[in-house]
Order: C-alpha cells, then sequence, then structure tokens
C-alpha cells in the first residue's frame, strides 16, 4: 500500500468517524428534545390538578357563605397560607398520597404549598402555589389590603427537562 492509498484511507476514516459522531448528537439532541416536551406537557397537567385542588376551597378560612361579608373579615395577607389548626404537612413538601385534599379547607392555605409529583412518564417534578389578594379593578396588581378577589400561581419545574411553567387563576368571593 503506497503512502497516498494510506492518507485516502485515513482521511476516509477520519470522515467516518466525524460523520458518526454528527449523527449520534442529533439523535441526542432529538432525544432531549422530545423529553422536554413530554415534560411540558405532564407539568401542564399536574399544575391544572393542583389548580384545581385548590380553587374547588372556599375563598377563605373566615368566609361565611351565603350573603355578602367585609372584607375586613378575611385573613389578613401577611398570614396566608395553612393556619395552626392542623393544616401542617409532614414530611415537606407534600408527597403521594397528597395531605393537602384533607388538611387545607381554603384556597390560601395553598399559599407557600410545594410538593413532588410523578407524571404518567416521567418523576421528579415539583410543583408550588402562590397566593395573594389582588385589586378587583386590576386584576394582576399585587396588594397587602384584603380585597374580593385572590389569585393563586401554581409553578411546576423539573431538575432536568423544565426550567419553569406558570399557571394562574383568579378566585372572588
Amino acid at each position: 500500500m503506497s503512502m497516498g492509498q494510506t492518507m485516502i484511507t485515513a482521511a476516509f476514516f477520519t470522515l467516518l468517524i466525524l460523520s458518526a459522531i454528527s449523527v449520534n448528537r442529533m439523535l441526542i439532541e432529538s432525544a432531549e428534545t422530545d423529553y422536554k416536551t413530554e415534560a411540558y406537557a405532564q407539568a401542564i397537567g399536574i399544575a391544572q390538578e393542583l389548580m384545581n385542588e385548590a380553587t374547588k376551597k372556599k375563598f377563605d378560612e373566615n368566609a361565611v357563605s351565603p350573603g355578602p361579608q367585609r372584607t375586613s373579615a378575611f385573613t389578613v395577607s401577611s398570614r396566608l397560607g395553612p393556619d395552626g389548626s392542623g393544616e401542617a404537612i409532614s414530611p415537606w413538601p407534600d408527597h403521594p398520597l397528597y395531605q393537602s385534599p384533607t388538611k387545607y379547607d381554603d384556597v390560601d392555605d395553598y399559599h407557600g404549598y410545594r410538593r413532588t409529583a410523578n407524571g404518567s412518564t416521567m418523576s421528579g417534578f415539583e410543583a408550588s402555589a402562590q397566593v395573594y389578594y389582588v385589586m378587583e379593578t386590576s386584576p394582576h396588581t399585587r396588594t397587602t389590603s384584603r380585597t374580593y378577589m385572590k389569585r393563586i400561581d401554581v409553578k411546576v419545574r423539573h431538575d432536568r427537562y423544565l426550567d419553569s411553567l406558570k399557571i394562574s387563576r383568579f378566585v372572588t368571593y
């Protein structure tokens, strides 16, 4: 074999190896994209499940039904979250089977709430919720005043595949 043939053969193998590496990289990136898409879809379901659970609860610990009530009777904004009457969840964050459906009785108990969740094919999601009063005339504006409207934000993330997904809903008295 001549020196020229050896160099051509070496160049061919180099190109073959580079092609294989390139194809492998494309396959890995494609799989990564598929996993991220799947994580996003499962995060939506996890967020919606937590949102539905929280918004089925009554508006406020002190809310009376039926009939009108003054906002001054509602929970002070600095005290939103679980109160001391058996609403503590342990261990923290909440794990399946979740304690929150039976321990929490109003929407603002979910302020600061966190749970770990598993999707249908992925595990390791972290869901959290924040609840706060908003202005009735400008519902995207937080307020420390008690109002007839609260907003709940539910965020879901996954350490590897999803930075953060957030859904929000307004709850009124």
